[in-house]
């Protein structure tokens, strides 16, 4: 797609779905923001504010005023479902980052292209922050602010509240992807009895009920098994070994009607949230983060996000493409279709500035 394509198409997308999904009074604030952190690597809050407006003290003011509003952070997740990505039928993965100090659950549309969408965004504390006296000022009163709000909520429950506000603003539930260290109980106890098809990796170590006996999950000698687990009737699907796994995967799900071979390969690209954060964190450079309020990285996650799925929308018939001629480019260097994207934008900019090169 030509580079003047992809500026036409994100400006029409933004015109015609986002900017129509917010209340009047809000759209400069949103117009502003996808220009400042959406669409542009990250510098700082005030530095990409600066550098949007014309001028830069009226920049940082609007930037001021964008990260003080906590009900557009709140509604951002509704602008991002204009866009009509996350269907009953999508897979979401669903995963936790850490970004110095704060921690962001997200949630990613699987695209079967190597990086998945981010379409939900909850942020909180760091459960790993130091409790050393001579850990810096800031860690220090980030550490101070979470016992806070660990007295109100656990870190699952901040999860199962995430989850199901996500669910709630949809309206249904696609089917979740989780890595190890969402298995517990309250999670999947929760999911199931609200009807969630997931999948979830476990330990080999953990026990569950077969055949009317406690054994561990590794103990299994079949591929594909029904268990009990925490009161419920699950399966149980083991991977083959591919050589780069020390061991298969064990995952668990209540999806009853999928065969094995499918659930392993939903399960494969789960892996997809795991590059997408490594481009947000390279590529968006959202690694330069120094935020002290989880209310502010949901603004900057949920601006990115949005620009990541405008990104997707103007480029995928040449996503989809490239993954049915995957001969045309050795695999080694191929580039991910999001850094194919912004860079695509990048040099659009570039050329408004330079001209043709």
């Amino acid at each position: 797609m030509p580079s003047q394509n992809i500026v036409r198409g994100i400006r029409t997308q933004i015109q015609k779905q986002l900017l129509p999904s917010v209340i009047p009074r809000w759209r400069k604030q949103l117009n502003f923001g996808l220009q400042a952190y959406g669409l542009q690597a990250f510098q700082s809050a005030t530095g990409n504010a600066r550098m949007t407006a014309s001028n830069p003290q009226t920049g940082i003011r609007k930037g001021e005023r964008l990260f003080q509003n906590a009900k557009l952070a709140d509604t951002l997740g509704v602008v991002f479902d204009s866009l009509g990505l996350v269907k009953p039928s999508s897979f979401v993965n669903v995963d936790h980052s850490d970004m110095n100090g704060l921690t962001a659950l997200v949630g990613a549309i699987q695209t079967r292209n190597g990086r998945a969408i981010p379409c939900f965004v909850e942020t909180t504390y760091s459960d790993r922050l130091p409790a050393r006296k001579d850990a810096p000022p800031r860690k220090q009163a980030l550490r101070a602010a979470r016992a806070e709000e660990r007295k109100y909520r656990s870190f699952t429950g901040h999860t199962i509240d995430a989850l199901q506000d996500f669910a709630d603003r949809l309206g249904f539930w696609p089917r979740l992807v989780f890595d190890r260290g969402f298995g517990n109980e309250s999670i999947v106890t929760h999911l199931v009895a609200e009807g969630a098809i997931c999948y979830i990796r476990v330990k080999a170590g953990r026990y569950i009920e077969y055949d009317r006996k406690r054994l561990q999950i590794q103990e299994l000698k079949c591929k594909d098994a029904t268990v009990r687990l925490y009161g419920l009737t699950l399966r149980v699907i083991r991977s083959a070994k591919d050589g780069k796994n020390d061991e298969p995967w064990y995952i668990l799900t209540n999806d009853m009607k999928s065969s094995r071979t499918k659930i392993v390969r939903i399960y494969y690209h789960r892996f997809e949230i795991e590059e997408t954060f490594k481009d947000m964190k390279h590529v968006f450079e959202l690694k330069r983060t120094r935020l002290n309020k989880p209310q502010s990285l949901k603004l900057l996650l949920w601006f990115v996000s949005l620009g990541i799925a405008l990104l997707y929308l103007v480029t995928k018939h040449k996503c989809a493409y490239e993954s049915e001629h995957p001969h045309k480019v050795h695999p080694k260097k191929q580039t991910s279709w999001l850094r194919q994207a912004y860079e695509s934008l990048q040099q659009a900019s570039g050329q408004l500035l330079w001209g043709e090169v």
